[in-house]
Formats: structure tokens, C-alpha cells, sequence
């Protein structure tokens, strides 16, 4: 499990809330403040049915929309990333994407002064018939047009754990490439930003998405990561060793970082 004090921080910024569990969770009937506003010049997105399915339909970003399921009870208001406009003619029934979910799979439409009308979660219907990764807040209709599409709740990763036995370290950061090319970036931090303790477990996996519409995320891919330490007094100083290997994803390995500010850091 988790430690829900830690901030990862990912290629994705907004996947942070979900490997932080939703901390503040409030219902989102409330919405109103916090939720993105309308973007300037704001999309009217129109609603439509075609004769093959019995399903309405929404357009959104060069995507298919179909209604799928709805919130399980509640998610953070942070979890709205952007607006993308309203439906047909309404500007207070609005269209979301949703932090955690960085495939845009999902959208959800919401009116916002709609007190008792609760929001309505849409799938990309290009994924009929798949199973995706799909925030665990979701819960599906069972409509009978999905079939059998489904979901998995934990976005798969190639596991890096590195055990702190290293000092001064106020956040352990990594850059990484994917078949040599720059993928991502990111590190792990604890929330008040106090120093890890020696022993403590870091996650610093490669998440799936850095592989979404580049390369096979059921293959093995060469993966390159170079570490940074920032020490508590601010400074940020690069870590001698890296981790190189070809690798799958669902797979994992162990590191150890060792050092303090003064001596510098080696991981291996």
C-alpha cells in the first residue's frame, strides 16, 4: 500500500491524486467553485443518436462519447481537469476531463446547478469490447450496448523501489527514456516536505501512459532512468548510478540509494 503522506510527482502532474487516494474528497453536487470554468469562446457540444445503436452520442475532441456509468459516491473536486464546454444549448451542463484519467477515456458531464441531478460519466466508444484502465470511483450502468467492456483500476507500471538508506533528502527525483527516448520525469516527496527516514520504500515506477500510442504496452521496452536528490537545504545535485535494463510493464525492481548532502549520493 501506499503511503498516503507521499506526493509522486509524474510526467502527468494530475495523477498525483490518485496515488494519493483523493485526500479532501467532497461530493460533486458541490462543484461550483472549484471546478474549471467554461473555456474562452466555449464549444456548445451536440448531442445525437444513430440509428444502429440505442445510445446518444457526444463529439468531444476528435473522440466518440457514449453514457457509461456513474461516480460511486464521491471524488475530490480536483480531480475536474478541464472544461471542455457545454451540452447543446445549456452552458451550465458541462463536460470534464478528469485528472486521473490521462487517456481522456472518460469524460464526465455535470450540471452544475443541478443540486439533486448527479453527473453522468461517458466512455470513448472506440473502446467497446476492451478492458481499460478506469479510476476506481467509476462505476458502470451495465448497459447492455457495452457488453462486455470493462475496466482494471490500478494503472500498470514497471516498479522502481528504491530504499532510502541516504540522509538529507527532502525529494528523490528521475528522468527516463523509453527505447532512447526522453519519456518522462518526476520524483517522490513527502507532503510537508520533511526528510525521508532511513529504511522508507520510494516508488519511482514508469506508469503505462508514458508508453500510450508509442509503443506496445504488452512488449518488453529499453528503459534508461537517471536519479536527482534535493537536500533539505534546497540544493538539487545529480545521483551517480542509474538504472538501465529491458524491461515489461507489471514488472519490478529494487534500488538503494545511499549518502548525505555532504558526501553525495550513489544508487544501485
Amino acid at each position: 500500500m501506499k503511503d498516503t503522506n507521499k506526493t509522486k510527482l509524474t510526467a502527468f502532474a494530475c495523477a498525483l491524486i490518485m496515488l494519493l487516494g483523493f485526500p479532501g474528497c467532497s461530493v460533486l453536487t458541490n462543484i461550483v467553485t472549484k471546478a474549471p470554468d467554461l473555456p474562452g469562446n466555449p464549444e456548445s457540444v451536440k448531442m445525437y443518436e444513430k440509428d444502429s445503436i440505442d445510445m446518444m452520442f457526444i463529439d468531444v475532441a476528435g473522440k466518440t462519447y457514449a453514457p457509461y456509468g456513474r461516480i460511486k459516491s464521491s471524488i475530490s473536486n480536483e480531480s475536474l481537469r478541464d472544461c471542455f464546454g457545454y451540452v447543446d444549448d445549456d452552458r451550465n451542463t458541462r463536460i470534464y476531463s478528469l485528472c486521473e484519467d490521462p487517456y481522456d477515456n472518460y469524460l464526465l458531464i455535470k450540471n452544475i446547478n443541478g443540486i439533486m441531478e448527479q453527473p453522468v460519466v461517458w466512455r470513448d466508444f472506440t473502446t467497446y469490447g476492451e478492458d481499460i484502465f478506469t479510476p476506481d470511483y467509476i462505476e458502470s450502468f451495465d448497459y447492455e450496448e457495452w457488453g462486455s467492456s470493462g475496466g482494471y483500476p490500478e494503472m500498470r507500471e514497471f516498479a522502481i523501489n528504491v530504499k532510502c538508506d541516504a540522509e538529507d533528502i527532502r525529494e528523490l527525483g528521475r528522468d527516463y527514456k523509453i527505447n532512447g527516448n526522453d519519456s518522462g520525469t518526476g520524483g517522490v516527496k513527502n507532503t510537508d516536505l520533511s526528510p525521508f527516514e532511513k529504511g522508507e520504500i520510494l516508488d519511482l515506477g514508469v506508469p503505462e501512459y508514458s508508453l500510450y500510442k508509442k509503443y506496445d504496452m504488452d512488449e518488453p521496452f529499453e528503459l534508461e532512468v537517471t536519479f536527482t536528490v534535493t537536500t533539505t537545504n534546497g540544493v538539487t545535485v545529480d545521483v551517480e548510478g542509474r538504472f538501465e535494463g529491458t524491461v515489461k510493464l507489471g514488472e519490478a525492481t529494487e534500488m538503494t540509494i545511499s549518502g548525505n548532502a555532504k558526501e553525495g549520493y550513489t544508487i544501485k
